[in-house]
């Protein structure tokens, strides 16, 4: 499980770069694809970074849990 979580926190990463080139590029140059404008894509890569965010802590909170339910079965 922790290595799928990895691969969504990579994926979602690399789709935010992403889109955040395609959305300064858009705003430089001034076109719009697919009736998509600049502020669209960051609209965009911020949903991608929350998820790389909530990954990340989910991950975080996953490491510490283990170790916290050993500890109270050895006070035992």
């Amino acid at each position: 499980m922790d290595k799928f979580f990895a691969f969504l926190n990579k994926f979602f990463l690399i789709v935010a770069v992403i889109a955040i080139i395609i959305a300064v590029l858009a705003k430089l140059f001034g076109f719009v694809w697919f009736g998509l404008y600049p502020l669209s894509y960051l609209r965009f890569t911020e949903a991608c970074l929350f998820f790389v965010v909530a990954i990340s802590l989910y991950q975080m909170v996953g490491a510490k849990a283990p170790k916290k339910a050993a500890a109270k079965k050895r006070k035992r």
